[in-house]
């Protein structure tokens, strides 16, 4: 009994010695910024070791395995100040006091994407969406359109350079299936000079892309998905300036400046920009792509060469856009009252048709529109858990189509041919055809807060189009003469559940979508349509979880797709809406292992489309144009992947890519005969992509502090596709489009603390003969300068 008392006593001892010798703590506490507002995301890292925490939505954290004495915390998050912490450890837990971090004006430190309250908040609703933080792309050359299409399962194709057309896939559809919205507001409501393809990078402040499954609140007939462009309006002292020179006599700037009075709220925003560019990169002959530039010899033209290649020379495009806001903020019946205008001015020269085959010499178009605007929000709305946002505008513009060259055809070498004194490139007659476009939108949102597991949103939008088109050249010829109108209204109600400690984030929605409209054939016409959805994130651990999402969706046909554009895109008036059922199924893994995170994403999605609208290009005696028409349905599905990796703010790679099969499901037509295009993919569509970004980031060298250089590689990579039905095209023909391998790279050198950036970037570096929407061909090698100057302050 005695030896097993000693035993036993000794085995203690020597179980127990460790908490003798070093007796462990943790660490309780929160982390908020100067506006008591939690910053979730937010790390503290006991400094020398790999022992670290981050805090969750409310800002606590609990860190764990910290030794009794003297120790040194570093606590940071992206965008705020770092903060180092001195603390002496003697009790098993110690409870800090409510730890407050400043925001950093210009921190150097911008190459993360994770980290801000609001885009977290986003990501762990039920939707399926990427949040693009935009600030490590401020300082490059880039547009919106050449960000997003580095995201997962976007596809953006053009049919030239700066400002050219282009054509947006999303998840396997395209076109008008995706609607775009600026603050939640339409991007069309304000004009036609107001494009992605035109808005510099430096405006935004992050990009939401909703993938198949649509929010309430955007109030939208999206069919399959939505991009929400989050522009820069919560800084209190801002000023933004870049501009940018490049390859093809390329012009940028951009200015975004915001000023909020410290006392009587009076607030200014203003965001503008100007881009130019003549567009005369070199069009080039390639037979493995089955494309040939034919032009006739001089001085009789009657024999034709094949030109290797030959510079673009009518495609000059120039756009201004200044946007200017005036209110007041923190007042007691207004969180913010604001009357904003916007005025957008475009010139476009038109080089080719709806295919580089059809070669134009002297079109072009000129447009212009006035947007005056207000802006309302209040929290505590007539009630306490009541907010209200109040959107509308009204748009008047102008766009002047000019076709007046006698010259029936062009060539590439710029020779014409076929003069006819009477006749214009697109038409059979002369014309300068003047469209006056009337565009209002008007939209409520109310958002009710049951408590904090339960909130409603009501959204309400009202949105109507008018254009009026004659012909100058003929102004009383009543042929010409053409006025058509359509209103489009939503309808959406959301109910939003955050349950079991935040593991389960439920919304179920309905959406009723209106379409009426007056035109000279048809007349007057009114119906309405109902969609519905629901969406739930299940966080099965705090580092990992699943998303599930489905919606019964709606697409109106768009002004366009109806009433045509006046060049290239025919009318179609007896175009009916598309409706599909999507579902998506999410998986999503977070985490982060001392100085580096992980993210990894994951998606399948299926869609089930009815009376899918399609683009489809015809030959005319003018050339081949794009007439939107109706399909009896296609089943879409696919997936696609992220996998994200850093280290500090000083290394990121970034690798996705996405697949999918958009098919015709229908077997017969209507004359009961088996369709040659049953069970084809899709025309025009891309259907394996995908993206790698790479960046490396180093501050405070050359013996200096306050700078950075960033240095970062960008690859994208789209497999081969058909122009036509899958089954229809051969690859050895000028039906199908070759796969494309692109390079980009860019260094940026930061310094006084991100004041001054200066940008060098190069695009296509191996030159490759890329090709995008009906084979258009797009630039090759391209270099580009750009200036950046940034000062801002929250406070």
């Amino acid at each position: 009994m005695f030896k097993f008392k000693v035993i036993w006593l000794m085995l203690f001892l020597t179980l127990s010695f460790p908490s003798f010798s070093q007796q462990l703590a943790q660490i309780e506490g929160s982390i908020k910024n100067s506006t008591k507002e939690p910053i979730e995301g937010a790390t503290i890292l006991h400094k020398g070791t790999n022992n670290g925490a981050k805090a969750n939505r409310t800002g606590t954290f609990i860190l764990k395995h910290v030794p009794f004495g003297n120790h040194e915390f570093i606590i940071s998050a992206l965008g705020y100040k770092t903060l180092t912490l001195k603390l002496e450890v003697n009790k098993s837990t110690e409870i800090l006091k409510e730890i407050t971090l400043s925001t950093e004006s210009n921190s150097l430190d911008e190459v993360q994407v994770e980290g801000k309250t609001v885009s977290k908040r986003i990501k762990e609703s039920g939707f399926n969406v990427n949040v693009i933080e935009t600030k490590q792309y401020a300082n490059t050359n880039s547009d919106i359109n050449q960000i997003l299409n580095r995201s997962t399962g976007v596809k953006i194709r053009e049919q030239g350079g700066l400002g050219s057309r282009y054509s947006f896939s999303l998840n396997g559809l395209s076109g008008n299936n995706i609607k775009f919205f600026i603050d939640g507001v339409p991007i069309e409501s304000f004009g036609s000079g107001m494009s992605l393809n035109n808005m510099p990078v430096n405006i935004a402040e992050r990009i939401e892309v909703y993938k198949g499954v649509v929010p309430a609140h955007l109030g939208s007939d999206a069919l399959g998905g939505a991009i929400n462009i989050v522009t820069n309006r919560d800084y209190k002292k801002s000023l933004d300036l870049s501009y940018s020179i490049g390859s093809f006599n390329t012009h940028r700037a951009a200015v975004s400046a915001g000023y909020k009075h410290p006392k009587n709220g009076l607030m200014i925003n203003l965001n503008s920009y100007y881009n130019f560019s003549n567009n005369n990169y070199l069009m080039r002959t390639n037979p493995k792509a089955g494309v040939y530039l034919k032009a006739p010899i001089p001085p009789k033209n009657e024999l034709f060469d094949t030109l290797q290649s030959a510079r673009r020379f009518h495609d000059d495009y120039r756009s201004f856009m200044t946007q200017v806001e005036v209110g007041i903020s923190n007042k007691r019946w207004a969180d913010i009252a604001v009357l904003g205008l916007t005025y957008n001015d475009v010139y476009d020269q038109q080089q080719t048709a709806a295919t580089q085959e059809r070669v134009l010499g002297h079109v072009f178009s000129k447009s212009h529109t006035f947007t005056p605007s207000l802006r309302y929000r209040k929290d505590k709305f007539l009630f306490e858990n009541l907010s209200a946002t109040v959107y509308a505008n009204y748009s008047r513009g102008e766009n002047i189509i000019t076709d007046t060259s006698s010259r029936t055809y062009y060539f590439w070498n710029g020779i014409a041919t076929e003069y006819s004194p009477n006749a214009g490139e697109l038409n059979s007659y002369k014309s300068i055809t003047h469209q006056k476009i009337n565009n209002s939108f008007s939209q409520v949102n109310l958002n009710y807060k049951l408590s904090a597991s339960h909130l409603f949103n009501f959204n309400y939008n009202l949105n109507t189009n008018k254009r009026e088109n004659y012909n100058e050249i003929d102004p009383y010829n009543d042929f010409y003469n053409i006025t058509n109108q359509i209103y489009r209204t939503t309808i959406g109600l959301n109910y939003q559940q955050i349950l079991w400690k935040e593991r389960l984030n439920n919304s179920f929605f309905i959406k009723e979508y209106g379409l009426s409209g007056k035109t000279n054939t048809a007349g007057k016409t009114s119906k309405n349509y109902f969609g519905y959805g629901a969406v739930t994130n299940i966080k099965l651990d705090a580092s990992y979880g699943i998303k599930l999402s489905y919606e019964h969706a709606y697409q109106l046909p768009t002004f366009t797709e109806l009433f045509g554009d006046g060049l290239n895109v025919m009318a179609n008036e007896k175009l009916k809406p598309a409706n599909s059922d999507n579902y998506n199924l999410n998986f999503y893994y977070g985490t982060t292992f001392g100085n580096h995170y992980l993210n990894v994403d994951a998606s399948t999605y299926y869609r089930n489309v009815k009376d899918y609208i399609i683009q489809k290009s015809y030959d005319t005696p003018q050339g081949q144009k794009q007439l939107a028409d109706n399909e009896g349905g296609v089943k879409v599905n696919g997936l696609d992947f992220e996998v994200k990796y850093g280290y500090k703010s000083n290394f990121m790679a970034v690798l996705n890519m996405s697949y999918y099969n958009a098919v015709d499901r229908e077997k017969y037509d209507k004359n009961n005969r088996e369709k040659i295009t049953y069970k084809n993919r899709t025309p025009n569509e891309p259907w394996l992509f995908g993206n790698l970004d790479i960046s490396y980031g180093r501050n405070n060298l050359f013996s200096s502090k306050d700078n950075r250089i960033q240095l970062n590689y960008y690859l994208q990579f789209v497999n081969n596709y058909s122009l036509s039905w899958s089954k229809l095209a051969e690859k050895s023909t000028k039906d199908y489009i070759p796969a494309q391998w692109l390079h980009n790279i860019a260094a940026t050198y930061s310094f006084n603390n991100n004041t001054y950036n200066i940008t060098v970037e190069g695009k296509n570096l191996t030159d490759q003969i890329a090709y995008d929407i009906f084979k258009q061909q797009r630039p090759g090698r391209s270099v580009y300068l750009k200036l950046r100057y940034l000062i801002r302050s929250s406070h």
